[in-house]
């Protein structure tokens, strides 16, 4: 049967500050059913108000002859932090305490850890225990001692974290469950006095450093959520330039065979509008593409900034325990290893997604330029219908204004007789009409917007254009063509 001494758990426990007062999940509400179950006084509540920088001196907490324990707060950057420590008291009733006695009652309904929310960064937890029985034991019975702590404090196996890696801190072992995008990691660690006397020194330090960690972990954690938001927009925006690629295809295509058939024509007020809309989506797509990509952006700066300020607090360690710095090697290892993959993962995510902010710069262009073309297509069709109809209406006006001036009759509305003469102002209307017909006509032929063959394109269909039609002659004027010729052959 195991046993240990004085077991000790230490748990940092952190969050984003919330202006929220009604957040039912928040790490003080955690704080209370802590302090209401283990503490003998119930009328003290702890919230924001506690927070100060560095930690606060202890609020100290009497559970029973074999429990006791404290609470301290913290404020850091953007964050709220607790430090809770729930242990047993260094009297010689709690030595050779057996390991499923010692660590159970610690943690009833699961009390240590507290519960996760949208602002909740992490906990980190220290178990810490003296063994005057196994000064020289093996590695592997060490190793043994910690799965057996674990296994009586989190009984239940969703909450229990994987074991990672076993080290040494201050040469003694140390093993670490957890795993890279874990927001919960429990050390298991044999301490003694000296080594005791050594975390006491480095307790606002060692706070800010596991502060720091869950803040790095959390952003790759999100920055993973928001890769695949990314690839489901990346995904949308490639299926609208799919569907927007066949469709210039297919309007290509009509304006092919429009080429070669003139009676077929072209909607471009219909094409014009689905390109337009088109835009308009792609154009929204792009915005919430490129929000979710600096998003993505932000997590690696979030990542970057806190594993600088992970290695200052662990130079500020070694500072405070010269000349023991080779003995962090336990802590080194996150932001030696564990870090580098972070980034080098979310730097390859950028690089991946930047290519689709170039696709949908292309595909806007693309799509802008062929509005801008099929809009300049109609803009110069309703020019020419306005020039002519100008022409022809200026041209009406002058005859108007030249017969006018020798009208002297005046106009009386009668049934016609035999022999009456068409009144002059009758005549100048007509005589400006046919102005207007034959100058309109003369303007149409020059700027190309009648056919030759006599076909009128003027008074067309509205919102239907045709696409000019090609040099060649039609092919049924030159089918009767060659028969003559041949005929003519022939004789």
């Amino acid at each position: 049967m195991l046993k240990i001494d004085h077991p000790q758990v230490y748990i940092y426990s952190y969050q984003i500050s919330s202006d929220s007062k009604t957040d039912v999940r928040s790490i003080w509400n955690w704080a209370n059913s802590l302090w209401q179950y283990f503490s003998q006084d119930k009328s003290l509540v702890f919230s924001q108000a506690n927070l100060s920088y560095p930690l606060t001196k202890a609020n100290k907490l009497t559970h029973s002859n074999q429990i006791d324990g404290s609470l301290r707060f913290c404020c850091i950057d953007d964050s709220e932090g607790i430090l809770a420590r729930i242990g047993s008291p260094e009297t010689d009733e709690n030595e050779d305490l057996e390991i499923a006695v010692a660590l159970t009652q610690f943690n009833v309904n699961n009390l240590l850890v507290a519960d996760s929310h949208q602002n909740w960064l992490g906990q980190t937890i220290l178990i810490t225990y003296k063994s005057e029985t196994y000064q020289q034991p093996s590695k592997h019975l060490f190793r043994e001692v910690a799965d057996e702590c674990l296994r009586h404090l989190f009984p239940e196996v969703s909450v229990r974290p994987p074991f990672y890696r076993a080290t040494e801190l201050f040469d003694s072992p140390m093993f670490e469950y957890s795993s890279p995008q874990s927001q919960v990691q429990v050390f298991v660690y044999l301490v003694d006095d000296d080594i005791e006397g050594k975390l006491g020194n480095i307790i606002q330090p060692l706070f800010e450093l596991f502060y720091h960690r869950h803040k790095i972990t959390k952003a790759f954690i999100d920055s993973r959520k928001n890769y695949d938001l990314l690839k489901e927009r990346y995904l949308e925006i490639e299926q609208t330039i799919e569907n927007l690629e066949a469709k210039i295809t297919e309007v290509s295509r009509i304006e092919l065979r429009t080429r070669v058939d003139s009676a077929q024509s072209v909607d471009i007020d219909e094409s014009l509008k689905y390109l337009k809309t088109k835009l308009k989506e792609l154009l929204r797509e792009s915005l919430n593409y490129e929000r979710a990509l600096e998003c993505l952006e932000d997590f690696n700066n979030t990542i970057n900034i806190h594993v600088y300020n992970y290695q200052e607090k662990l130079f500020q360690i070694g500072d405070k325990l010269q000349p023991l710095t080779d003995n962090l090697t336990t802590f080194k290892f996150f932001v030696d290893r564990t870090c580098p993959y972070f980034q080098e993962q979310i730097k390859g995510d950028l690089g991946y997604f930047k290519h689709g902010t170039d696709l949908i710069k292309i595909a806007v262009e693309l799509v802008g330029g062929i509005v801008d073309i099929e809009q300049a297509e109609c803009d110069r069709a309703l020019e020419r219908k306005i020039e002519i109809l100008g022409a022809g209406l200026g041209a009406g006006g002058i005859v108007v204004s030249a017969v006018s001036a020798y009208i002297d009759t005046p106009l009386v509305f009668r049934i016609p007789q035999t022999g009456d003469r068409i009144h002059p102002a009758i005549a100048s209307l007509l005589w400006s009409l046919l102005a207007v017909v034959i100058v309109a006509g003369i303007v149409g032929l020059i700027n190309g917007t009648w056919k030759i063959n006599g076909r009128l394109r003027l008074f067309g269909r509205k919102s239907v254009a045709q696409l000019p039609d090609s040099q060649s002659p039609p092919v049924n004027d030159i089918l009767p063509e060659v028969e003559v010729r041949d005929r003519r052959q022939g004789d």
